[in-house]
């Protein structure tokens, strides 16, 4: 897969090393008039065969190979953009990933539940606004750690036994 090269430490990204992290895509408000929502996927939704490729691999890529990335780490689009723009800075200016079509295919593709995911919370009107805007770290932090506690509780109500699960079935 190996899409981008090293960054300017010398880094180099691979693929898969953290696959069990998460990627919270910003749900727009439903027609009836609830609040914005974030939808939770695994990595692997990247690489879906609706997402255009090779957008999905590099996000990919990015996503379960940072040096920095920890299993279940709850990543948002934004941060992957942020991260994008330091790994390969001559990439953000190229039309070759887009990352709101590689979000969008992935979001189709739950809404036709060709994807798991989990959808959760409702958001402030400043937490929405942080998921699209790369500055406002503070605020996406915060957002972070209370999606991270119900992202971890829901992963230990599929891990009982009553939760109806079979061997092998994966989480999101």
């Amino acid at each position: 897969m190996k899409q981008l090269g090293a960054n300017v430490h010398g880094e180099v990204l691979e693929a898969g090393r953290v696959p069990d992290c998460y990627l919270g895509l910003l749900l727009d408000p439903a027609e009836d008039a609830e609040g914005a929502g974030v939808l939770v996927v695994a990595p692997a939704a990247l690489l879906h065969p609706v997402v255009p490729q090779s957008d999905g691999a590099v996000l990919y890529e990015l996503l379960t190979g940072h040096p920095d990335r920890q299993p279940q780490d709850l990543v948002f689009m934004v941060d992957l953009t942020c991260e994008l723009r330091a790994w390969a800075p001559d990439i953000w200016t190229s039309p070759a990933i887009d990352r709101q079509a590689a979000a969008g295919a992935v979001l189709a593709a739950w809404h036709r539940s060709q994807v798991k995911g989990l959808q959760l919370g409702v958001l402030t009107a400043e937490e929405a606004l942080a998921l699209e805007r790369p500055a406002m770290t503070y605020v996406r932090e915060q957002l972070r750690q209370r999606l991270g506690r119900q992202v971890g509780r829901a992963w230990q109500r599929w891990l009982h036994p009553t939760s109806g699960r079979r061997p092998g079935d994966r989480f999101l």
